[in-house]
């Protein structure tokens, strides 16, 4: 036989069976698992700590008087300016650069003479790696302000998802460099002549 009330939520007593009709004095019994001949203790009369508990929480209280709800967040404006300026700046540095890092090769060969490396000559897979870089900067970008305005729209902090963003745009630059840089013959031989 199964029990006919509703399942309890996770911390919530169960609730109390309908009582028993007048005239009689006998407690209602549930029956028990174990067997049919096997009965229950008697539930608790309506006037214990059960019912009481039961009462308050489904008037919204928990034991102490107070209201289960959560308190409304307010906005932080500090956060929400701070987040802002911070996408702001994402924004405009993805603008500045994105030509200058699709045409990385120029810009290697310049940096790489300066120092007296030798000559680049790996531009095709310079812009190969700045395409790319370039690509995970925007995906970054744009996932950083979607994030960012459902913390601000939740009412949490979240100046802290532009800083990720952006060093997760840093990254792709820096290995997109990188990849440039080591592949290139030129300047393989100048790290081979210096040993």
């Amino acid at each position: 036989m199964t029990d006919p009330r509703p399942r309890p939520q996770y911390g919530e007593y169960a609730p109390l069976p309908p009582a028993a009709p007048e005239g009689t004095s006998e407690e209602p019994t549930v029956e028990s698992p174990a067997g049919p001949g096997a009965t229950l203790p008697p539930i608790m009369p309506d006037s214990s700590l059960n019912a009481q508990y039961q009462r308050g929480a489904a008037a919204g209280l928990t034991g102490h008087g107070t209201s289960t709800a959560a308190p409304e967040r307010k906005y932080r404006l500090w956060d929400v300016f701070l987040t802002a300026t911070l996408l702001l700046f994402g924004v405009v540095d993805i603008i500045n650069t994105f030509g200058t890092v699709a045409n990385l090769g120029p810009v290697l060969r310049e940096g790489l003479a300066a120092q007296g490396m030798g000559d680049f000559t790996s531009d095709a897979l310079a812009s190969d790696a700045g395409g790319v870089a370039n690509i995970v900067r925007v995906a970054a970008l744009v996932l950083t302000i979607i994030f960012a305005l459902l913390q601000i729209q939740r009412k949490r902090i979240a100046f802290w998802i532009p800083i990720i963003g952006a060093s997760i745009a840093g990254i792709a630059l820096m290995v997109a460099i990188f990849v440039a840089v080591l592949s290139d013959p030129g300047f393989i031989a100048y790290v081979e002549s210096l040993q």
